[in-house]
């Protein structure tokens, strides 16, 4: 647990310095204001904004200003949507993190089961799911749109309208999620697979089913518990293809359009929330696979 504590001091020092490059890199994306107001707009008007913003103050106070403010929970406000960067956020991220929420228990049970069967099968065999990987996510999205929503009219094509609108992208996500999770898990199977125990446990003549559960599956929990909640928190910043092709007002979209209209207070607001997810997700997998597997290892998560 100390481990886990440590790094999440460690990552949460790390996303506080990625901010601070953010914002040393400001003027990378253009100017906000001409970008809502225009190069011939009204000068008073741009002179006003550019001060509601903060972009008259002197360099070090732009950059350092915001960093202090947000330590006291101030996001800014949005040079586009004109309004507080932490309020689009939020409402942001509860799509996404209904998404997430979806797609996450489906892709975990899918890799379990998907890992099992994969140990069974040889070594050359197992390897194939590694093409799908090979697939781009964007064409994997784009056909499971023309063939489900335009073609079956199963599902809506686009936009955010509850549930609905969630299942064939959670799906998608999901699918990923197993097939990664699958080829990782199959590995530690194949390696428990080798141990005393599960070899003692085939020669007593136990049942595949208790075999594949008890001497498989839960020996390998650690690493199903550690890969399965970083995976969480990936999902949280790695929903930018279906956010994108569904047109889903989620956090990864957000993130994009803010970049796209140089809104470094937006843009800001919605790193601090990926990167929090993912170092909340991180510290679970370090704490779970602690709990889960007690004995001293040097392996990193990445």
């Amino acid at each position: 647990m100390k481990a886990a504590l440590r790094g999440l001091a460690g990552g949460a020092l790390s996303l506080l310095l990625a901010l601070l490059v953010l914002g040393l890199a400001a003027d990378l994306l253009g100017d906000p204001v001409s970008r809502q107001i225009g190069p011939e707009g009204d000068g008073a008007a741009a002179a006003a904004l550019r001060a509601a913003l903060g972009l008259d103050l002197p360099w070090l106070e732009r950059v350092l200003g915001p960093m202090l403010a947000m330590l006291r929970g101030d996001l800014g406000q949005s040079a586009w949507l004109r309004r507080p960067a932490g309020d689009a956020v939020a409402e942001a991220l509860g799509v996404t993190l209904r998404l997430a929420a979806l797609a996450w228990p489906m892709g975990l049970a899918g890799g379990a089961a998907l890992g099992l069967v994969l140990a069974a099968l040889p070594a050359r065999l197992a390897k194939l799911p590694l093409m799908l990987l090979a697939v781009p996510g964007f064409v994997v999205a784009v056909v499971a749109v023309e063939v489900f929503a335009v073609g079956l009219g199963w599902v809506p094509a686009a936009g955010f309208d509850g549930l609905r609108s969630l299942l064939l992208p959670a799906v998608l996500l999901a699918a990923a999620l197993a097939v990664k999770l699958a080829l990782i898990l199959q590995d530690g199977l194949r390696a428990i697979a080798q141990e005393p125990f599960a070899v003692f446990a085939e020669a007593r003549g136990l049942g595949l089913p208790r075999r594949l559960l008890a001497y498989r599956l839960l020996p390998a929990s650690a690493l199903l518990a550690r890969f399965g909640s970083l995976q969480a928190g990936y999902l949280l910043g790695g929903a930018l293809v279906v956010e994108t092709v569904f047109a889903l007002p989620g956090l990864g979209r957000l993130a994009v359009l803010a970049l796209q209209h140089g809104d470094l207070p937006l843009l800001r607001a919605a790193m601090l929330a990926a990167g929090t997810g993912f170092l909340l997700a991180r510290f679970v997998a370090e704490a779970a696979q602690a709990l889960l597997d007690p004995r001293p290892s040097s392996a990193v998560i990445a």
